[in-house]
């Protein structure tokens, strides 16, 4: 009676162990996944001003901006064609899986199979602000001129029908580094320092800087994107990017070391960020 209820004990004793076991590596798995999607820092910052290489490595453009999703997708590289320091500099819309993009050893490299002279009978933007980019047959010629047999994007799909007084939003990526982290309440939280791309070329966090005067002794956040909403002010195409905390709250999320943003990379530390701020990972 005694061997059977020991049996018993240490039959229950391995199943709870393998039950925690499993429950570990249930964990240990959605964290690696979490991780895995930044097993490099991609900053977008650095990808735009890039230069946009042929197949001969000549320079035949430049990354501009991105148009993001709202889901933090890249669509669309705008690629700065001619001129010199900025002057005469004409732009264009690509499908973003048009180029060829890596990051090697940190840095981007950019390539595109084309001659220069091919790219400037490209579809050029004309309006400052990019407004054909809400506009579907632009866009349309667009992917006819760079061969992009894709489905319609959202930018397109949202247009259909659209007066100008009601165009769609045109996320920028340019713009959202340029917003301050504000709450519903409009009090200033921060300002976007950077956006982090996952493996997919997805924003996947928003890193904000806070405190300091004129950046010195400033502290780093990681906002995961998805839990960010943007406010938008037409006349000037401006961006706020809004969450629903207030000071006291943001400051005790896990601080991003340094403006390499390497701490992103320790093992665990997204699916920290992901925990603290109430997101799934990935999103």
């Amino acid at each position: 009676m005694r061997k059977t209820r020991l049996m018993s004990l240490t039959g229950g004793i391995v199943f709870a162990t393998a039950l925690s076991g499993a429950a570990f590596a249930q964990q240990n798995a959605s964290e690696r996944r979490a991780h895995a999607d930044l097993d490099e820092i991609r900053k977008v910052s650095s990808l735009l001003k890039s230069e946009v290489l042929n197949r001969a490595n000549e320079r035949i453009a430049s990354v501009s901006d991105l148009v993001l999703a709202p889901d933090g997708k890249i669509q669309y590289a705008i690629l700065g064609v001619g001129g010199v320091v900025g002057i005469g500099t004409k732009y264009t819309a690509i499908p973003w899986n048009r180029l060829d993009v890596k990051h090697p050893r940190g840095k981007w490299a950019v390539n595109l199979d084309m001659t220069r002279d091919r790219l400037d009978h490209a579809p050029m933007l004309q309006d400052e602000h990019y407004r054909e980019l809400s506009n579907p047959q632009w866009l349309a010629r667009v992917r006819e001129f760079f061969g992009d047999k894709s489905a319609v994007d959202s930018h397109a799909t949202s247009a259909e029908g659209s007066s100008a007084a009601t165009q769609p939003i045109v996320w920028r990526a340019s713009k959202v580094l340029d917003a301050t982290l504000k709450n519903p309440r409009d009090e200033s939280l921060g300002d976007v320092e950077d956006l982090l791309l996952d493996r997919n070329d997805r924003a996947a966090f928003a890193i904000i800087g806070h405190g300091g005067v004129l950046g010195i002794g400033e502290s780093y956040i990681a906002v995961p994107w998805s839990k960010l909403r943007f406010s938008h002010k037409p006349e000037s195409t401006s961006l706020a990017a809004v969450i629903d905390m207030n000071k006291d709250q943001l400051e005790k999320a896990p601080l991003v070391k340094g403006s390499t943003y390497e701490t992103m990379l320790a093992p665990g530390f997204t699916g920290q960020v992901y925990r603290f701020f109430g997101a799934e990972n990935g999103g």
